[in-house]
């Protein structure tokens, strides 16, 4: 009788666990690394859609960059105030994000395959309480990540880099600027 609870008791806790790992996987289908090669992988579906000429791939691989409810994200750092503001904000930046990206594939080498090379720079202070004072200011600090971007193209060895701003969130990095500091530490962030 004992073997008997013990063996059920395996099988409950298997079936448990089983479909725990389903539940997270379905969140998040792919989860990449928290390191510059995580970051490196996350952009091969979108730059593949790009050498295919393929808008609306583009389109859907872009969007692992954007941060998963983005409302409560910025609640859970902005007062309720700032955060509406820049959750309204933040679909019109990512937009940006993705044609940037795309005008500068097109003029360094369309059509073309390209490789991105991301380096870590380190933590960006607009995601601290005294990052400067222009822009919306986080209630409590933010891990924003900032990376040096290089996409270099395959067939005519051409390149071109730029600085952005990430916070990893549910497996992944999610894009919060370019440049210097996350779009809510820039002047005009909260128009």
């Amino acid at each position: 009788m004992r073997r008997r609870m013990i063996q059920v008791f395996l099988a409950t806790l298997l079936v448990l666990t089983t479909q725990g790992r389903s539940a997270v996987a379905a969140l998040n289908p792919e989860a990449y690394k928290h390191d510059a090669q995580g970051l490196e992988k996350q952009f091969e579906p979108f730059l593949k859609a790009f050498q295919k000429g393929d808008d609306k791939g583009m389109d859907e691989s872009f969007t692992v960059f954007r941060l998963p409810k983005a409302k409560e994200w910025f609640g859970n750092y902005f007062s309720a105030e700032d955060a509406a503001k820049l959750s309204s904000a933040y679909d019109r930046e990512i937009s940006d994000a993705e044609s940037s990206l795309i005008e500068d594939m097109n003029k360094a080498d369309p059509g073309s395959r390209f490789r991105a090379r991301c380096e870590a720079i380190g933590e960006s202070p607009a995601g601290q309480d005294s990052a400067g004072g222009y822009g919306l200011r986080p209630l409590k600090p933010i891990p924003v990540e900032q990376f040096r971007l290089e996409f270099r193209s395959g067939s005519h060895d051409q390149k071109f880099s730029f600085i952005a701003n990430f916070v990893y969130v549910d497996g992944a990095y999610r894009f919060v600027g370019g440049g210097g500091a996350a779009f809510w530490a820039k002047p005009g962030a909260s128009r």
